[in-house]
């Protein structure tokens, strides 16, 4: 799509490029997801390694697939650099502090914050669901949002010519606390709504719950938070963690 193009998707949402047609500030939403057949799509471990529970989970998922609407969005946004704070970068009209994002940002000039879902139906359907199938449904739900966010990346890498994405969100590590999410979604302002995701007032978790945030960013190495998480076994991880101050994993 050439900037100042409006795809179909961005025409429903209502969610276009910037009126002079520059890049800056450019949005899209993929909204044509569906939801893999098999949970055996998923890239990385399932929340769950019970074999009970998978099985109970793949009885659901003809019902899941019916109702399920996972989403994704980005919003190419120029990266600024404090020459006068060496930890400060400032995002859009967001100016964050924080060490490891200003390093992975280093020498780039654009950054893509972004926000996948499963879907609110998705999310109202598994909660309706009794106490052990909602269980199950859970590892579906992880199912959609790993689609969603596949089909972002993939987009992306093709859109902008991107030959390898890192990524950061708020929450994972100490350097971007939670409490990010309030800058986040005021950057991605109006992708949230469209999408159907909001905050949970102070705790800043995101409602639906299986959701994520946080900004792609051009990179050599494929920085990922899970490389500096401490959780030793985190069922969502996607990589090892790094040994602090080597080149290492864990």
């Amino acid at each position: 799509m050439e900037a100042g193009d409006t795809s179909e998707t961005d025409m429903r949402t209502g969610i276009v490029p910037e009126a002079d047609g520059t890049e800056v500030g450019e949005t899209g939403v993929i909204s044509d997801i569906s939801l893999p057949d098999c949970l055996d799509r998923v890239d990385g471990p399932l929340p769950y390694d019970s074999k009970h529970l998978r099985r109970i989970a793949g009885g659901l998922m003809d019902e899941a697939a019916a109702v399920a609407r996972p989403m994704a969005a980005w919003k190419l946004t120029l990266i600024e650099k404090n020459p006068g704070r060496k930890n400060q970068v400032k995002i859009g009209p967001v100016t964050l502090d924080n060490p490891i994002l200003t390093d992975n940002l280093g020498g780039l000039g654009r950054v893509f914050p972004f926000l996948a879902t499963e879907g609110p139906e998705l999310a109202a359907w598994a909660e309706s669901l009794p106490a052990r199938e909602r269980t199950a449904a859970f590892t579906i739900r992880y199912l959609a949002l790993k689609e969603a966010e596949r089909r972002l990346e993939e987009k992306l890498t093709a859109m902008f010519g991107v030959l390898r994405l890192g990524a950061m969100s708020p929450g994972v590590l100490p350097a971007w606390p939670l409490a990010g999410q309030r800058d986040l979604f005021a950057l991605l302002d109006p992708i949230p709504r469209t999408l159907g995701v909001s905050l949970r007032g102070d705790s800043c978790w995101m409602a639906p719950d299986v959701s994520s945030s946080g900004l792609y960013f051009e990179t050599e190495i494929g920085f990922h938070n899970c490389k500096l998480c401490p959780l030793e076994r985190c069922p969502l991880r996607r990589f090892e963690r790094q040994k602090p101050g080597r080149g290492g994993v864990v």
